[in-house]
């Protein structure tokens, strides 16, 4: 690949996605983890191509996103009033300073550097006014048609076309570059079609040819210059661009169960050996080590996972970094910048966020742990959770090395569970537990015997009589209470006891 010389770009990035029927700009819409206009800015940026950006719907919004994901040379410019490509050229051309112009579209996200090159060094190489790419389709609905005769082109907008015109194949792809020198001296000489009242930019290709300046047609793939103008074009460029990227990793040992119904965005990257499920969304800045399983309908999105780490069915890992040898899931939950270590174990119906978990700790059924640090080798028992949300600010939760937490425990933060203690089973922990301690904090059981039988017995026997309601459990807890001695409320429609 060459290195571009004497050559900016500018991007057109003014139009009103009117077909999109949709409030925000098609530029706008992410295709694979990337917003629409970003594609063909990075492809520029690439080659150390600067660029001025055609701005006019929505300008604001374009600007901020461009500026916010490049660090590359970007200008801008307003087109106030879309009246056409030549209209939104001319906005541009205080900026024009190299000897070529390189013109393209902000809505063609499957355009490539190598792309660009190759047509900047046809035009290089053929010294002509201007070189532009040029294709064929079996379907030309929406593009303009290119008409060559003699080796002099035209290019008839779709618009303007006759009725046998309708019918050619061969179709502008609004990739183009020029010498600055007769763009400059042409520009101004565009005037509105006399259809659409616009000023169209093509019109240079035929001012160029009766000039007899040269004009050179670059051949290129469809696929690589594809327009977005609807959002079933959106989804075609979308599969396209997500094939690439799964026809990479398969290239470097990765397996796809089901290859067509994954998603993966541009920055995610997967080690060989790794496995992946049907189903699975592989989204954002996400890298995945070597031999790692993720399982199906799993959604890792943001996130480190370590090597050998297994994340099983419909889990969603977000926001966190997984050591090695990890398990997680099925139906688990990690968010919120979690941080897990090595040879850890988060089961089914377990929810992780904004927590450290040391090596080798397990919480494997029906968890909650927030805004927590929990140490080494430590185990969560079944149907623990951590109150960390005061109503006001959220507090933490430290569980020290070797801790052992019952199940059924409630953690209210700010508390720490020293090294090597342990909580019972059902227990409610709101003071700190010192190393080496166990921690009850639950109601004392009362056992009264024999009292089953003889409140079965007076249930069947105000049915029998035909004591609902209120009557009925008056009189099971008066006769309830001579039959055994002790006095409390008795409310037989649920079993609990008030002692």
């Amino acid at each position: 690949m060459i290195t571009p010389h004497n050559t900016q770009a500018v991007v057109l990035a003014a139009g009103k996605s009117s077909r999109f029927k949709t409030k925000k700009s098609k530029l706008l819409f992410s295709i694979c983890g990337r917003t629409m206009v970003m594609y063909p800015l990075k492809a520029l940026e690439a080659l150390n191509i600067p660029a001025t950006v055609v701005l006019g719907h929505q300008a604001a919004q374009v600007q901020e996103e461009i500026q916010n994901h490049t660090k590359h040379d970007v200008q801008f410019v307003i087109q106030a009033e879309q009246k056409g490509t030549g209209d939104a050229v001319a906005t541009s051309q205080a900026h024009w300073k190299e000897e070529n112009i390189l013109i393209l579209y902000g809505d063609t996200p499957l355009i490539t550097s190598a792309l660009i090159a190759d047509l900047i060094k046809t035009h290089q190489t053929s010294k002509t006014a201007i070189s532009f790419c040029t294709t064929f389709v079996m379907d030309a609905t929406g593009y303009g048609r290119v008409i060559e005769h003699d080796g002099k082109f035209e290019i008839v907008e779709e618009k303007n076309c006759t009725p046998e015109q309708r019918h050619i194949t061969r179709i502008n792809t609004g990739v183009y570059i020029m010498k600055r020198s007769f763009l400059e001296q042409n520009i101004g000489k565009l005037t509105k079609n006399s259809v659409t009242g616009e000023v169209y930019f093509v019109d240079l290709i035929k001012m160029a040819c009766d000039q007899n300046l040269g004009v050179v047609a670059h051949p290129v793939a469809y696929d690589y210059v594809r327009g977005v103008n609807t959002l079933q074009e959106l989804w075609e460029v979308e599969q396209i661009k997500r094939s690439e990227f799964i026809k990479h990793w398969m290239s470097e040992g990765v397996r796809f169960e089901l290859a067509q119904s994954i998603h993966i965005d541009i920055d995610v990257t997967i080690g060989s050996g790794s496995f992946i499920g049907t189903g699975a969304h592989l989204m954002g800045d996400t890298h995945i080590g070597e031999e790692c399983f993720v399982g199906a309908f799993s959604i890792i999105e943001n996130s480190k996972i370590g090597n050998n780490t297994c994340i099983q069915p419909h889990s969603f890992v977000q926001d966190s970094t997984l050591g090695e040898d990890v398990q997680i899931g099925p139906f688990a939950r990690l968010r919120g910048n979690s941080v897990i270590g090595n040879d850890v174990q988060i089961g089914n119906f377990v929810e992780i966020k904004a927590t450290s978990i040391g090596d080798h700790s397990r919480t494997k059924h029906l968890s909650y742990l927030g805004d927590a640090t929990v140490g080494k080798n430590v185990n969560i028992g079944a149907g623990t959770i951590v109150c960390n949300y005061d109503g006001v600010k959220k507090n933490q939760t430290i569980i020290e090395d070797n801790a052992f937490i019952g199940s059924n425990n409630t953690l209210i933060a700010p508390v720490t569970i020293g090294k090597g203690s342990y909580t019972a089973g059902g227990s409610t922990i709101n003071e700190n537990v010192p190393a080496g301690s166990l921690a009850i904090g639950r109601s004392r059981q009362q056992l009264k015997e024999g009292y089953a039988e003889k409140m079965r017995a007076e249930l069947v026997k105000n049915h029998a009589c035909g004591c609902t309601g209120e009557d009925a459990e008056k009189k099971t807890v008066a006769t309830s209470e001579t039959a055994t001695g002790f006095k409390g409320a008795v409310k037989t429609n649920n079993i609990s006891e008030q002692a």
